[in-house]
């Protein structure tokens, strides 16, 4: 197992060198608490590192997914045009289609993950939100299972989920097969919003790693670090 830089000299630190590679990593947060961006993060530092990469988002269009990422600082144009990275948008309804649809969906995107590692080694899935919530634990369970066995074969995966998408009990079995699980927050130190990233486990990772780490989002920067003695200020 190596380290991937994050991208983010900052965060590097504070994770004693980046993040471990392979991988299967899960990151949770409410509304607001900046999943995409940390995602965004990773996913940039991935690039950079010469990984090739696959996203997958169900929030947004392909070319709106890029345009927010070059807002924040992290340009991946020239990865696009190399076909080093691809971004493919799976527009959910909020309202779901009770399972059915979202059953499909997770299987095709399963397989299409499978078709294409030996030309992608790191894929990102932004969230799984709207497709996990009408699943059951066989469904769930099942594209977990096969995501850690694609991370055994040199793969680092990403995934986005609000809290409650799954059943307290699935949420609980499928974490256990997750190799990262980092929980994102927002609070109010000292009368100012922060961010706060908590690294719940980080399997590989040095064992002196920063658990809890504060940060902001900078629309010029991207993910920009915040000590918390100066939040709390």
């Amino acid at each position: 197992m190596k380290l991937m830089s994050t991208g983010n000299e900052e965060l590097d630190v504070k994770l004693q060198g980046g993040l471990p590679f392979p991988n299967l990593m899960l990151i949770e947060g409410p509304h607001g608490s900046s999943k995409t961006v940390v995602a965004q993060q990773f996913l940039y530092g991935a690039l950079k590192s010469g990984l090739r990469a696959m996203v997958f988002t169900t929030e947004t269009t392909s070319s709106d997914y890029f345009r927010k990422m070059r807002t924040l600082n992290y340009d991946v144009r020239d990865y696009l045009i190399r076909d080093k990275l691809r971004i493919y948008s799976l527009q959910i309804s909020e309202e779901g289609w009770g399972g059915i649809l979202e059953r499909l969906i997770l299987k095709k995107v399963s397989s299409f993950i499978e078709k294409n590692k030996n030309n992608f080694n790191f894929v990102l899935i932004d969230s799984l939100t709207h497709i996990l919530s009408p699943l059951g634990e066989e469904d769930v369970l099942g594209f977990f299972s096969h995501a850690r066995m694609l991370a055994s074969e040199e793969m680092m995966l990403v995934f986005t989920v609000h809290p409650g998408a799954m059943e307290e009990k699935i949420a609980t079995r499928g974490k256990a097969l997750f190799d990262s699980y980092i929980r994102l927050s927002v609070a109010t130190l000292g009368g100012r919003s922060v961010k706060v990233m908590e690294i719940v486990k980080l399997k590989g990772a040095p064992s002196t790693f920063d658990a809890t780490i504060t940060f902001d989002v900078d629309p010029a920067f991207g993910l920009k670090l915040i000590p918390i003695a100066l939040a709390r200020s």
